[in-house]
């Protein structure tokens, strides 16, 4: 299955690239992630949960940059994970470019190319679909948030070493709930729109 997704963010390409390649400080701005550890290779190992009503999924693996070019400002991430508690499986394949827009913001493409087995698999493709582009909307405004608050951020003193950057705030599950009924809604309408 593949997904294309593209968001604005307000913040220059390359400090929009530069997160974006840094899966430790990107991770937590997508609904339920967070990077649990860092390998000697270069990849982190991560867990995402999804709470749909009262089941609760939790999935962990790994997360690596697989390739950049920096003159471009693309890059490919690839994720791979299992279910914690089930059959379930994910592969992922991100390729991501980011491209500057009037008033120094950015443009950003994501391609997805997935493939999920399990629980999931079973809400079907269109939904899956319409559940990706609400969490890469979720994901792109907490990464504004972050870059917003790094750019705001006094300069260090003369001699001192500059602060890290600022991760994101620890995000809350994906609660497949509110997310389903959303997603529901704007089938609703677009259905309603044709007519």
């Amino acid at each position: 299955m593949q997904i294309d997704n593209q968001f604005d963010v307000e913040a220059p390409p390359d400090r929009v690239y530069a997160l974006m390649l840094d899966p430790a400080r990107v991770a937590p701005c997508i609904p339920g992630a967070e990077v649990i550890g860092e390998r000697d290779d270069g990849a982190y190992d991560a867990q995402v949960t999804v709470k749909i009503g009262p089941v609760k999924m939790s999935y962990r693996g790994v997360v690596k940059i697989v390739d950049h070019d920096d003159a471009a400002l693309v890059a490919s991430m690839h994720a791979r994970g299992a279910e914690a508690r089930g059959q379930g499986n994910v592969d992922a394949t991100m390729r991501m470019a980011v491209a500057g827009r009037g008033g120094g913001g950015s443009h950003v493409s994501v391609s997805t190319e997935m493939q999920v087995t399990g629980r999931v698999a079973q809400m079907g493709q269109g939904i899956m679909q319409d559940v990706a582009v609400r969490m890469i909307g979720d994901m792109a405004r907490n990464m504004e948030t972050a870059l917003t608050a790094a750019e705001a951020a006094p300069p260090p003193a003369e001699g001192e070493p500059a602060a890290p950057p600022p991760a994101a705030a620890p995000t809350a599950p994906i609660k497949g709930g509110s997310l389903m009924l959303r997603v529901l809604w704007d089938r609703i309408r677009r259905l309603f729109s044709r007519h």
